[in-house]
């Protein structure tokens, strides 16, 4: 017996919900209240912030900043050359009736590494009213010189010294007196233009250093003996001393030749002699011109005794030998 066959339908409810804003003066006027009270929340935070900021800067500069207590009182720059309290406070442009709080120590320090005799510098607050100040001055190696770029040798105020990385910089007052009895490398045309604060490029230059550092090595009191170093030939490279000895060297081989030089020296000042002038290159048989030297004097010697004729028989054999 066939099952009647049924289904069943579901039937789902479709419920519209109407939503309905009811706009009334009485709620606009609540919610401007609303709105009202958080601007004013709002605005008594802002308050009580910039209350607090005020406060806080205010307490700063009463408690600290304007503290007789925290005045600046001493710098303590350490001994130098370069500068002295009144340049330092010049060039820093601190206020000396200020507070320690207003020394930037890193401003401060980029200033003193501007100056190109300045090697190395430190500032640091110790307080209550103490700015310790270290700089380290350049230490020169020797003079320059070039007339192409108008440079004088040792002139205390176009004159530029080099230390012994290369960098330029001109002499201070302070350190003239000590400076004045350094070397001068003479440089030709070529190379860049030598400026205070740069590094010296100059091919000559490198020669005569090689040179000036042999000269150092071999011989006591260099830097004080030596006057001048100068490429006087592309082959050759001349030193002079301050008492007017003019070394000829060649381009290499200068520790032979400074050993020569210096066995020479020896001899001439062992018997109280001035060398005027020498050349180092050849190896052997070294020409070397002595200060007031004269012309070679005539030697007297005994007359030859007469030659008395030779007699008839001495003169055949003596043809007969020549022929």
């Amino acid at each position: 017996m066939l099952k009647r066959r049924t289904s069943k339908v579901q039937h789902r409810r479709q419920v519209k919900v109407l939503q309905a804003n009811v706009v009334s003066p009485r709620i606009i006027w609540f919610g401007i209240l609303k709105s009202c009270r958080k601007l004013v929340r709002f605005a008594l935070v802002l308050g009580l912030i910039g209350a607090a900021v005020w406060g806080a800067r205010y307490g700063i500069r009463h408690g600290l900043m304007e503290n007789e207590k925290f005045r600046l009182q001493t710098i303590q720059l350490s001994p130098n050359p370069i500068l002295d309290e009144r340049a330092f406070a010049k060039l820093s442009g601190i206020n000396l009736k200020g507070s320690l709080f207003d020394c930037d120590a890193a401003d401060i320090e980029a200033r003193l590494y501007a100056l190109p005799e300045i090697a190395g510098a430190s500032v640091r607050r110790e307080f209550p009213g103490t700015l310790v100040v270290d700089v380290v001055p350049r230490k020169p190696r020797v003079w320059i010189s070039s007339a192409s770029h108008g440079i004088a040798p040792r002139d205390p105020g176009s004159g530029l010294l080099v230390d012994r990385l290369g960098y330029l910089f001109h002499c201070p007052a302070a350190m003239f007196e000590e400076a004045s009895k350094l070397p001068v490398v003479e440089l030709g045309e070529g190379g860049e233009v030598p400026v205070a604060g740069a590094r010296i490029d100059h091919p000559e230059y490198e020669r005569l250093m090689r040179l000036y550092k042999v000269a150092c090595n071999e011989i006591e009191s260099a830097p004080e003996w030596i006057d001048t170093l100068v490429q006087s030939r592309s082959w050759s490279l001349d030193l002079r001393s301050r008492d007017g000895t003019l070394a000829t060297f060649g381009l290499g081989d200068h520790e032979r030749q400074m050993k020569d030089l210096k066995a020479v020296l020896e001899d001439a000042r062992e018997e109280g002699e001035v060398i005027e002038s020498i050349e180092l290159i050849p190896e052997k048989n070294i020409p070397v011109a002595l200060r007031g030297e004269s012309a070679p004097r005539a030697i007297l010697i005994d007359e030859p005794e007469p030659v008395t004729a030779p007699d008839r028989r001495a003169r055949d054999l003596q043809n007969l030998l020549n022929r």
